[in-house]
């Protein structure tokens, strides 16, 4: 029997990823609307437009009234004349969401081995919605456990620790966790720190979104506006999910002109598939 050749294995795996974990993960309505209402030029839109849009991840028109309404009651969005929308008073956080995946490179400094720590042993777990919050913003941020109540991460942000924990406090952490600055630790510990996390697995990922995305671009020019609409959509989101919620290791455990490339790759996909949104809802 012949054998398949290597080539032949990453296109099936490129082609599973692409059918099973991105074109069958439509977004909730919520999801939809805030994502949309993250971008430059989809800042104002109508009922109707949005109604289009929801009709791509098959959303009721229903619903997608139902998730406007209620994003303007938390703020997210702002009615406007009657069946049009904007971004809400919570602009400047959909913003910072919308701005973080381009310049998250930037946000990386050199490493010297120490470690950013967050002890949360005191605060409890009596509320669960509490530590969910806690654990998304941790995982948004970076950080693993460590051991029990104990959460760390290679301290190479250029920002102070501070800011980093204000950033946590922000996303969900509470305000009476202890941050510490660790400059080593005993290697008699159950776990080594740097074991937390997969470089290998990363560094695949990187390779592997970055043909996602060249591999969609070669197609779309093929697909009527909604199909091309749809695609886009799903793949531009989930890698700058992927790369919103990187850890941003040091290049001493992972390997940064990959993840660099996967940002570079990124911000070129969003030049293409612009065109293509600005067309689907001009037709509304």
């Amino acid at each position: 029997m012949q054998a398949s050749s290597p080539s032949s294995f990453v296109d099936k795996s490129l082609d599973n990823y692409y059918q099973t974990k991105i074109l069958s993960n439509y977004p909730s309505s919520n999801r939809l609307l805030l994502s949309l209402f993250s971008q430059p030029n989809l800042k104002y839109m109508s009922i109707k437009q949005l109604i289009a849009w929801g009709e791509l991840f098959a959303h009721e028109p229903a619903t997608i009234r139902v998730s406007a309404g209620r994003l303007v009651k938390q703020g997210f969005l702002l009615a406007q004349q009657r069946g049009h929308y904007t971004v809400g008073a919570t602009e400047k956080s959909i913003n910072q969401l919308a701005a973080k995946w381009r310049h998250s490179h930037d946000m990386v400094d050199q490493w010297n081995g120490g470690w950013l720590s967050v002890y949360t042993a005191h605060l409890g777990r009596t509320c669960k919605q509490s530590i969910r919050e806690r654990e998304r913003a941790f995982r948004l941020m970076g950080f693993k456990p460590l051991e029990k109540n104990l959460w760390c991460r290679p301290d190479n942000l250029k920002e102070e620790a501070d800011a980093t924990f204000t950033r946590l406090v922000e996303i969900g952490l509470e305000e009476h966790a202890i941050l510490m600055k660790v400059d080593h630790f005993n290697y008699a510990l159950t776990t080594n720190p740097k074991s937390l996390w997969s470089p290998k697995e990363l560094n695949k990922t990187y390779v592997l979104l970055v043909s996602l995305m060249e591999k969609s671009a070669q197609r779309l020019s093929g697909f009527d506006v909604k199909q091309a609409t749809r695609e886009s959509f799903l793949i531009g989101e989930h890698v700058i999910r992927q790369i919103n919620q990187d850890p941003l290791l040091p290049k001493e455990m992972v390997d940064t002109s990959a993840r660099q490339a996967l940002l570079s790759s990124m911000i070129e996909y969003d030049r293409i598939c612009h065109p293509i949104w600005h067309e689907f809802v001009n037709d509304y």
